[in-house]
């Protein structure tokens, strides 16, 4: 008991915590008012259980129960739902850079390098997309169970073999709350497989090592959502040849576009710049042909091996459903971190050259936190604007109804001759502030949000539809509202 009170005094007083709290509110602190992405709106419309199955039928059982808990159990309004899931996922994040800043402080003896790699590898370009959807808190505590499983490797390679049970269970959880996180286990845990490995046996071995702890929950998972859930990601067709091209386009966007996170060649040129510098050590510090080689391949190992996790998951899935977004590439973002530990770790680090790449690594997360802000503000205008479209489409619905005497409780959806996934001159990213009116399954949910209520989707009046396109608009007109007795025709733009 004492142990435990000697721990928790020496953290809570241990002022890295509340450099990471800091840094943790700068990036996401924008973010403590209630914001949506297109799925709030259904998770805070659809009967319970529906939200309920579907999280189970995407294999994030921990979401499900934790969903159930708070708007079942606990019957927290939707505010509230919010600011849990924030708080919790805010807390997650500052505790997973602060035991990740420990275990990497061991091998990076510089107290700035360390928490700013600790930082880059967490909060890294494709994070923010984790605190867009209401499920945060979950999304973010898989992160922190990655780093905790991580911990659990470190010591299992020093000698605690009941260590790997606990990085298994670790890894078991984290699947179950978010799977596109997952991958970020065996990127970090690369490194120390690099560590801990003497010879090409052990290499080898620890390899396995890692890869069943990763593998075997993952596979676990993946089981539990094909044989006892319906999920059309893992239950459709897998064409292994355009599967293999969508990988190849989904990988390219991600290194060179970062998915419009960042400007376009900023991530690969930072990447590229970290492996000149390591080579570069490497030929320099080295004796022998042997140790630069081995040196040079550890950095392109860091480089295959976390592409590959966070590829590989992919792969799993139907063809269709293989779609290359910030959330589900996460562990390849933390790469610039990683590679930036096996620099500071593996090398003799001169002042000069110290401070080169603490100058690369911090106007690389200004420019990150510039776009954070950007996509962060750029949310919340979205958010007003489909809240605003809806309200104006609630008052067309009430001046009908008091002109007819008719109640509109049916909506067809269609789309004008260019629709827009985005509204005009706001960043968008994959599924990143695109518009509620994007999606036909989000249209009945927002106008149930703000209308209170529900409205059930018809086909679309095909001679209405081809009025509908061969017009075009940038912003919302009642023109794209036609009533028909009971039925409202809406055009979305």
């Amino acid at each position: 008991m004492n142990n435990v009170k000697n721990k928790l005094k020496q953290t809570i007083t241990d002022k890295n915590l509340y450099i990471f709290t800091i840094i943790t509110i700068i990036f996401f602190g924008a973010l403590c008012k209630l914001q949506y992405a297109p799925d709030t709106y259904s998770v805070f419309t659809n009967e319970l259980m529906h939200s309920v199955k579907h999280f189970l039928s995407c294999g994030r059982i921990v979401t499900a129960v934790a969903t159930y808990v708070v708007m079942g159990i606990l019957r927290l309004s939707n505010e509230w739902t919010y600011i849990l899931s924030y708080v919790f996922a805010m807390i997650c994040m500052i505790t997973a850079l602060y035991r990740l800043n420990k275990l990497i402080q061991k091998d990076v003896k510089n107290h700035i390098v360390s928490i700013i790699i600790a930082t880059l590898i967490l909060i890294n370009p494709f994070s923010l997309e984790l605190f867009l959807y209401i499920e945060k808190g979950i999304m973010v505590l898989s992160v922190l169970l990655c780093v905790l499983a991580v911990e659990q490797i470190d010591k299992f390679f020093q000698g605690n073999k009941i260590s790997i049970i606990w990085a298994g269970f670790f890894m078991i959880i984290a699947n179950c709350c978010y799977q596109g996180t997952v991958g970020l286990f065996v990127a970090i845990s690369l490194i120390y497989i690099i560590k801990y490995s003497k010879n090409i046996k052990e290499f080898l071995v620890n390899n396995v090592i890692v890869a069943l702890t990763y593998g075997i929950p993952a596979l676990l998972n993946f089981l539990l959502v094909r044989f006892f859930f319906t999920n059309a990601r893992v239950n459709g067709q897998m064409i292994f040849s355009e599967s293999i091209a969508k990988v190849i386009d989904g990988t390219k966007r991600m290194l060179v576009n970062s998915y419009d996170l960042l400007p376009k060649y900023l991530f690969l040129a930072v990447i590229v710049i970290l492996l000149g510098i390591i080579i570069y050590k490497a030929i320099r510090e080295s004796n022998s042909a042997k140790e630069k080689s081995l040196k040079i391949l550890g950095a392109f190992y860091l480089m295959a091996g976390t592409l590959f996790a966070t590829v590989a998951p992919q792969m799993l899935q139907d063809t269709n459903s293989i779609w290359f977004v910030a959330r589900s590439s996460y562990p390849m973002a933390g790469i610039i971190g990683i590679l930036g530990l096996y620099l500071f770790s593996r090398f003799d680090i001169k002042e000069v050259v110290k401070d080169i790449v603490i100058c690369i690594l911090m106007v690389f997360l200004l420019v990150q936190y510039v776009y954070f802000m950007d996509y962060t503000r750029d949310n919340y205008i979205g958010n007003y604007m489909d809240k605003q479209i809806t309200l104006e489409i609630n008052q067309e619905i009430l001046n009908y109804e008091e002109e007819t005497g008719n109640t509109v409780d049916t909506v067809a959806i269609y789309k004008d001759k260019t629709p827009q996934y985005v509204y005009p001159e706001l960043r968008a990213s994959g599924d990143i502030n695109i518009k509620a009116y994007s999606a036909d399954w989000c249209v009945s949910r927002i106008l149930k949000l703000y209308t209170g209520r529900e409205f059930t989707v018809i086909e679309a009046n095909e001679e209405i539809k081809g009025q509908f396109e061969e017009k075009s608009w940038d912003y919302f007109s009642t023109e794209q509202i036609i009533f028909e007795n009971n039925v409202m025709h809406l055009c979305v733009f």
